[in-house]
């Protein structure tokens, strides 16, 4: 009874630990893609291409999800900015998908070693 218990607790507490990790690098992903979404309004405002950045922010978000709506437009010459934007932004979610997959199954493989080990 005891040693079930201890197991049970041993569990609880591997999982909050393999959260947290997972959570933190989640995190840091999404800084990364904030940080890089922030950069591409600020670019289309210096070149003029909106009057202002919450404009500039609004359509690069668009573009990022791959939604565009086509309510707000760059000129015509800057025109492909915004597809290739968006398809920068498919690459990039695809990238982070795998990168993710590939360190969380690196993570459950060493944790699945370490518990082969002590048994």
């Amino acid at each position: 009874m005891a040693g079930t218990l201890i197991l049970g607790c041993v569990m609880i507490v591997a999982c909050v630990v393999i959260q947290c990790v997972v959570v933190s690098i989640m995190l840091r992903v999404l800084l990364v893609l904030e940080t890089r979404t922030m950069i591409r309004p600020t670019v289309f405002l210096a070149r003029g291409e909106f009057q202002d950045f919450a404009t500039a922010l609004y359509h690069s978000v668009v573009n990022f999800a791959t939604l565009g709506y086509g309510d707000i437009v760059m000129r015509e010459k800057s025109r492909l900015l915004g597809a290739l934007e968006g398809v920068h932004e498919v690459l990039m979610f695809g990238l982070t998908t795998g990168v993710l997959f590939l360190v969380l199954s690196e993570q459950m493989h060493l944790a699945w070693n370490e518990r082969i080990k002590t048994e």
